[in-house]
């Protein structure tokens, strides 16, 4: 058999096995691509509207259905976790103007495949409440291919990316909440234990006639 016809016949091999892995469902590559294919429309404002006024809650929750507030409460941030504690008032604040200018990368006009997007298993649920009374609700998927964004959901369907590094900074939050650290007491001087030959010797020194 000559060498051009073995070589024919690896690549028919090759073509009908991958023929065949794309047609099994919720295998990678196909994900990927239906995530790649769908329709979206570039859009470069934020996810809230920063007109709508000063952020009072920040909430988030993971899969686990661990939750970690930020709360504005009669004027002062407190945070919400196992207990309600004082909050670091500037990062506190920091943080809600963090959640306030989330910058959507992209929305897409076709939602594209939850299991390609991490939004069938999310990772995070996000509540975020304005001075105004309203509320945006949304959940995190998975980082895009590239590791720029973030994919999201909003209770109705629609599908965004997020900018990750805003979102990164956000979920800080979660993981180490803006606490106000009180000032730990300052230890007690030590005192120098006295040494019995030198007190000895200086009494001696002292008594000694000369």
């Amino acid at each position: 058999m000559r060498r051009s016809t073995i070589i024919l016949l690896i690549v028919f091999v090759l073509l009908g096995t991958l023929v065949w892995y794309m047609q099994q469902p919720g295998n990678p590559v196909k994900l990927a691509l239906a995530t790649a294919t769908a329709t979206s429309s570039v859009s470069s404002g934020t996810l809230i509207n920063p007109n709508q006024g000063p952020i009072t809650l920040v909430s988030i929750q993971s899969a686990s259905g661990k939750t970690v507030s930020i709360d504005k409460t009669g004027g002062q941030w407190v945070v919400k976790a196992e207990q309600t504690e004082p909050a670091d008032q500037s990062l506190a604040e920091a943080a809600g103007v963090q959640a306030l200018n989330l910058q959507v990368v992209k929305q897409f006009e076709t939602a594209p495949d939850p299991a390609g997007t991490g939004l069938d298993k999310p990772a995070y649920t996000i509540s975020i409440k304005l001075a105004d009374g309203s509320t945006f609700i949304f959940t995190l998927g998975k980082a895009t291919v590239t590791d720029s964004g973030y994919y999201a959901s909003n209770p109705n369907g629609v599908v965004y990316i997020l900018s990750k590094n805003e979102v990164d900074t956000l979920i800080h939050n979660f993981a180490e909440p803006p606490l106000l650290k009180t000032a730990s007491p300052s230890p007690a001087p030590e005192t120098e234990t006295p040494n019995p030959r030198a007190t000895l010797s200086a009494i001696s020194t002292a008594t000694t006639v000369p």
